[in-house]
């Protein structure tokens, strides 16, 4: 009776020992993967602010928007965009100023965008604000 349970084999040592590497090592990176999401948020790092138009507008002069930042904290915007052509800073005004600096918009304000547009009567264009955090905010206007 006692050489039958000598001649049966379970999983080899070293096998074994290779697969509780495996599993470790697994779960060090889904153990890394989640503190670092968590610690990158932390103190609002990494956070994207939230933007909101409120009214927009448009002529064949200048595409306006009331812009709101609805989130947490200050968002600056950097670019703008219309039909996806890159509008040079100086084409850009928020509350009349032009965006050539830094435009931060503060946690709760309404801000007033005003892209120069030579706009075509009765098209459609499409804006894209982007912000420093790459906070995006993507809105239609047609063109009276």
């Amino acid at each position: 009776m006692m050489g039958f349970y000598m001649e049966r084999k379970g999983v080899s040592t070293y096998i074994s020992v290779l697969l509780l590497i495996v599993v470790v090592i697994a779960g060090g990176v889904l153990i890394y993967g989640y503190t670092m999401g968590w610690f990158g948020r932390l103190g609002n790092e990494g956070q994207m602010g939230t933007l909101s138009v409120d009214q927009s507008s448009g002529n064949a002069t200048f595409i306006k928007a009331y812009i709101r930042n609805i989130s947490s904290g200050s968002v600056t915007l950097d670019a703008a965009y219309v039909k996806g052509n890159l509008v040079a800073d100086a084409n850009v005004f928020v509350n009349g100023v032009a965006m050539t600096t830094p435009t931060v918009i503060t946690q709760g304000s309404v801000v007033l965008v005003e892209i120069t547009n030579t706009g075509v009567s009765g098209t459609t264009y499409e804006v894209k604000l982007v912000a420093a955090d790459n906070t995006q905010l993507v809105f239609s206007v047609k063109v009276n």
